[in-house]
């Protein structure tokens, strides 16, 4: 670490490492003492951190000093010397790693073409879905292995019934009734203001429904939980469908005016009673049909659903659609404090920048027909409806290796992807892994699927660059700012963004990727602002633009537009976007109305099972003491949880002979785990919940890392693979499964 002037007794501005793939990542001020980063807070300028103002960080947040100086860091690059998963590498130059990869991505592209070339979606994503895609693209592979397990699953399913997708009304203050179903917003990007709007809104008296398997502690202030068996949601939504049909509290002019199909929705929802649903998602009818009645009658209302709803669940789609369409039937939809489409406008940007081109155009439909395992239909993807460029699935197509259908997947990039927690079963993932002829591996950390990397480089974190730009756009003004260095890097660390120009560079790339030059790439972006690149570093805690004039007026009930991509230009009560169409597996129908299929394994879905697995087990997606897998060996965050929990109903525990903070084997069909159980009166006494990723170690408290197989504690271990119970449309895994427990020695 440098001990120049450059890093001595400041306060440099930047941006916070906590949340991983958040956008926007709060702004912070980091405290130099003596060359070494001592202390971080909240940067009141930057229109973030809860807003204007305001220097409080999450917990993660505080830990920047011990995430950048963590003993377990990767600091030089490494090749491969003993068999793969066996971890043993020796030391090379960059050079050399470089000139490795190139030559092996040239040789797979001339052997089996470009789409051998593929790339797992990371657990920090900013890079790798800009210049990452672009690299992917002028390549010529379409394989972005997206996890089928994180938003882009449940935005698309909005997007095909109503044609956009919403993450909150953006008007809190205008919101009479919050349905909080399956999102997770105590734990994910916590610090971005929602669980304080949401706070400050039941103060006002906002009504508010909770539907999550486990009380989180928002959901202690709900007027209604409704713990949910994990993997039955769709069951529950097509009961207050049920309800909200034959009971008339839909609004009947939107219905007429803007649903397709509503009659044949209204008949299909008959064989969906309370009753039916209560046997299959453990809640009472009548909690049901009161939740259904509080839906229909309370407006504005809002449904927040999350990741455990739609993107963790074989019928994730059809959960998503029917949510959406509680939403459309009651007149919600683009109102204030509704389903709002977008977020309310604060005027164009005053500093306009230039975004970071993917090259989408090289990707023709037929590079798109050769995804490897398509995460949505190929019909579907050829049309272009994606985010950032065409996606296979993560888990399916890691399998391609091990199946060679329909070719395998030969050269892999892992950049801070971490595939033995990101996806499920890590006994096959490393199976593939093992099989797989050419793996390079970018991270801060030596995971555990590093031991089967051919070359290992090393990661820098966000404090030690200064490769990229953000851009605040609120009502007061327009703020942008850069990533500013605090130290150099550690060892021979160096940025994403550099990786992929350098290797460019080596490809034959080049004109493709600015030659490699930092400073033009970021130029290019800043080109329209005015502003110099340099003259942005030289004002270190951003420029801000301040807006004058009256404050924009948002606009509502915006159908006609919102509509013009669906067929009709409708709500799709009865769905004809997708419905009657392939699906992702070339082999079947997409239904044309949300029908409930339900988890692989479940009390009332396997009978015969729950005789000998009792009990329902599943994880939380995001955690407020953790980044995914990672994170476990920061001291600050791993004493408050310094072992793999499991939260367990007392009566439950009681039953099995588990006190409070004994060790538990949890056993599914398909794996077993240890966990330390935690009592908690907050869940059903048939659930269980933990989280997964508890490899890493943390030397400083002493506390050890635990195994990804059998007898480990990565929950992934415990979940069924198999594809025929994946969704059809856009490849979600179940995150649930049944499980037996017993008391056991650590």
């Amino acid at each position: 670490m440098t001990k120049s002037n450059e890093y001595q007794d400041k306060v440099i501005p930047t941006f916070c490492h906590g949340c991983g793939a958040a956008k926007p990542r709060c702004a912070i001020l980091c405290h130099i003492k003596d060359g070494r980063f001592t202390r971080v807070e909240g940067n009141p300028e930057a229109f973030n951190n809860w807003g204007s103002g305001c220097t409080s960080l999450c917990a993660k947040g505080y830990t920047g000093a011990q995430f950048l100086y963590s003993p377990d860091r990767l600091t030089y690059p490494m090749k491969r010397i003993g068999e793969k998963g066996e971890g043993k590498f020796e030391r090379i130059t960059w050079d050399e790693a470089l000139d490795t990869i190139a030559d092996k991505l040239k040789e797979t592209k001339r052997k089996y073409g470009p789409e051998s070339y593929a790339v797992l979606s990371p657990e920090f994503w900013p890079v790798l879905t800009t210049l990452g895609r672009r690299f992917l693209n002028v390549h010529g592979s379409p394989n972005y292995l997206h996890s089928a397990i994180c938003a882009t699953p449940r935005a698309a399913a909005a997007r095909v019934t109503i044609g956009f997708s919403s993450m909150g009304p953006d008007d809190w203050d205008k919101t009479n009734l919050l349905v909080n179903w399956g999102a997770n917003c105590e734990n994910a990007s916590i610090n971005q203001g929602q669980p304080y709007d949401i706070l400050n809104a039941l103060k006002r008296g906002m009504k508010y429904i909770d539907i999550r398997p486990m009380l989180e502690p928002l959901g202690s202030k709900a007027d209604v939980w409704l713990p949910v068996r994990p993997g039955t949601d769709c069951a529950l939504a097509l009961a207050i469908l049920n309800v909200l049909i034959l009971e008339n509290l839909y609004d009947t002019d939107f219905v007429a005016r803007w649903c397709y199909g509503f009659d044949k929705l209204a008949e299909h929802v008959k064989q969906y009673p309370p009753e039916w649903a209560e046997t299959i998602t453990g809640i009472p009818a009548e909690k049901i049909k009161l939740a259904a009645r509080m839906i229909g009658t309370i407006k504005p209302c809002f449904i927040k659903f999350g990741n455990g709803v739609g993107d963790q669940a074989s019928d994730g789609t059809a959960t998503v659609q029917a949510i959406c369409l509680i939403e459309a039937i009651t007149g919600n939809l683009d109102i204030p404090g509704g389903f709002y489409a977008g977020r309310l406008p604060a005027g164009p940007s005053l500093i306009k920048t230039n975004p970071i081109s993917t090259l989408d155009e090289r990707i023709t439909p037929a590079i798109a027909e050769k995804l490897v395992a398509p995460e949505s239909p190929v019909w579907y993807q050829k049309a272009g409806n994606w985010d950032a460029g065409p996606t296979s699935a993560y888990y399916k197509a890691l399998m391609s290796v091990l199946t060679g259908k329909p070719y395998p997947i030969r050269a892999l990039n892992a950049t801070c992807s971490n595939p033995l927690s990101a996806t499920r079963n890590p006994r096959k993932v490393a199976e593939a892994l093992k099989k797989l002829e050419f793996l390079f591996v970018m991270d801060i950390y030596h995971a555990p699927h590093v031991d089967f990397a051919d070359i290992v480089l090393p990661a820098s974190t966000s404090y030690e660059q200064s490769d990229q730009i953000e851009v605040r756009n609120r009502k007061e003004g327009t703020w942008i700012g850069i990533f500013n260095k605090i130290t150099e890097p550690l060892g021979e660390s160096r940025s994403d963004w550099q990786f992929y120009l350098d290797l460019a560079v080596k490809m034959g790339y080049g004109a493709d990727f600015w030659n490699g030059s930092m400073e033009a790439f970021l130029n290019e972006q800043m080109a329209p602002s005015g502003i110099r690149t340099e003259d942005l570093r030289k004002s270190p805690r951003g420029i801000f633009v301040k807006r004058t004039g009256p404050a924009p007026v948002p606009e509502y009930r915006r159908y006609r537009e919102l509509f013009k991509n669906l067929p009709h230009g409708k709500v799709q009560c009865f769905n004809e976007f997708i419905g009657g169409k392939e699906d992702n597996t070339g082999s079947g129908i997409l239904p044309c109305l949300p029908t409930y299929t339900g988890p692989p394994e479940g009390i009332a879905q396997t009978p015969e099972l729950t005789a000998e697995y009792p009990l329902i087990l599943s994880d939380v997606h995001a955690h407020r003491l953790s980044q995914h897998s990672f994170f476990h060996d920061i001291p600050y965050l791993r004493e408050l949880q310094p072992f793999p929990w499991l939260r367990i109903n007392p009566a439950t525990a009681k039953k099995y002979g588990i006190s409070d903070g004994d060790w538990v084997k949890v056993q599914s069909p398909h794996g077993w785990s240890k966990f330390k159980a935690e009592y908690f009166e907050g869940i059903a006494p048939e659930v269980l919940m933990t989280k997964r990723g508890w490899w890493q170690e943390c030397k400083e408290l002493n506390l050890p890392g635990y195994g990804i197989y059998d007898g480990g504690s990565e929950a992934n271990n415990l979940y069924n693979t198999d594809e025929r119970y994946f969704d059809k449309f856009y490849s979600q895994m179940p995150k649930q499964t049944l499980v037996r427990i017993c008391r056991i020695e650590e």
